[in-house]
């Protein structure tokens, strides 16, 4: 600005003083309202993006989107349950539940207590608790449940609350029996034997 102040006094060396100071406050004054300008548009494009109704509009899709992907995941665990396609179940697990209940006392378990097996299961709601956790209602052959759905590695897995874990704590013998105390683990299904860990990994 001052190169630009004193090219034009260069020009016209002949402009007395008052003049020369005049000039200089209209170029001053110009360039705060260029400043200002400036600054009212950045601001303007900053709300577009995260305050506008189109903002709003695109947050709410990609909630939807997500909640519409966990509870399809959670539909395709049910479906391995009633398969009984326990170990592919197990995989479908969040990190942390993995490192709480090996696979191996999983699959030994269900292959015993199987009370869902065969049963037709279908979501029936999913309700976002917050971005990465989805809870989806479940219902079939009598019985209902919730399965809480975890945002991890990129998509959707389940994840068992402490109290779901529980059973598993102490080997599948010890699982079978607490399932069969809280009523899911029908006594008829739980007359054999635990199967031995090499078969149960097949």
């Amino acid at each position: 600005m001052d190169r630009l102040i004193r090219r034009r006094t260069a020009r016209h060396p002949g402009r007395p003083p008052s003049a020369r100071r005049a000039d200089r406050a209209r170029l001053l004054r110009l360039s705060a309202v260029i400043a200002a300008l400036v600054a009212v548009a950045l601001t303007g494009r900053a709300q577009d993006s995260t305050g506008s109704p189109g903002g709003a509009g695109q947050a709410v899709r990609a909630g939807a989107t997500a909640t519409q992907a966990a509870r399809s995941a959670a539909q395709t665990h049910l479906g391995l349950l009633s398969g009984g396609d326990w170990a592919t179940a197990w995989d479908g697990w969040s990190g942390d539940a993995q490192r709480h209940v090996p696979r191996d006392t999983y699959v030994r378990t269900h292959r015993i207590c199987r009370p869902l097996l065969a049963v037709p299961l279908e979501t029936v709601r999913a309700v976002p608790l917050d971005r990465r956790t989805v809870e989806v209602g479940w219902r079939g052959g009598g019985a209902s449940g919730t399965l809480r759905m975890v945002s991890e590695g990129g998509g959707w897995r389940v994840a068992p609350t402490r109290a779901q874990l529980s059973p598993y704590a102490d080997g599948p013998g010890e699982a079978v029996a607490a399932l069969r105390r809280r009523g899911e683990c029908p006594r008829q299904e739980a007359a054999g034997r635990v199967p031995a860990a090499s078969s149960a990994a097949a």
